[in-house]
């Protein structure tokens, strides 16, 4: 490589110092050009992140951490064993649904309709949480968008909610964006639907 350097400089030193640094500055533009297209490229067997959110992913886990130093834990109480679903369909759109751990095998105390709803049964309705809209991915923050388009929460229509995301094997781990503490992050196992 370095033989091949001198080979290119040597001539130039003769022909003159003018004409060496207009064809320097060529060689330097070509070079540059062609380590940006070498280190930009992409091997044909990698898959974007963007690829890589495509399909269903079924809710394995929501984890806490209370603080910067304090290990990432199940979360308890209304959030524990939560179960649900998550899924991109590779053009734009997702959807997310996850519910408590009992959630469908609920007995509701009214008879039938919505003015026979108990408080109980508000209240098991409330911890169902859906939203769908459009999303964009940011490989180079590791960041996920969700435009959400509708929701069962009527305070976060129209928002945007923003995720580090983390790809591991088979596990998407998702990590609201917040400055504050507890923070909480939510795996996903893709599913197998071929």
């Amino acid at each position: 490589m370095l033989g091949e350097c001198l080979s290119v400089i040597f001539p130039f030193a003769i022909l003159g110092l003018e004409h060496a640094t207009i064809r320097m500055n060529k060689i330097n533009q070509i070079t540059l050009i062609l380590l940006t297209l070498l280190f930009s490229c992409k091997s044909e067997n990698e898959i974007s992140d963007v690829d890589k959110f495509t399909g269903r992913w079924s809710l394995h886990v929501v984890e806490i951490q209370m603080d910067s130093i304090s290990p990432w834990k199940p979360r308890q109480g209304h959030y524990k064993n939560r179960k649900g679903f998550i899924i991109y369909d590779g053009r734009g759109g997702m959807g997310v649904h996850h519910v408590t751990e009992n959630y469908d095998t609920y007995e509701f105390e009214g008879s039938g309709g919505l003015d026979s709803l108990t408080r109980r049964d508000l209240r098991h309705l409330a911890d169902n949480f859906v939203y769908f809209g459009r999303y964009l991915v940011n490989d180079s923050l590791g960041m996920v968008e969700h435009h959400i388009e509708s929701t069962n929460f009527q305070n976060m229509w129209g928002t945007v909610a923003k995720r580090k995301y983390v790809f591991s094997g088979d596990t998407l781990t998702l990590n609201p964006i917040t400055n504050r503490y507890p923070k909480i992050r939510l795996k996903w196992i893709r599913l197998n639907d071929e």
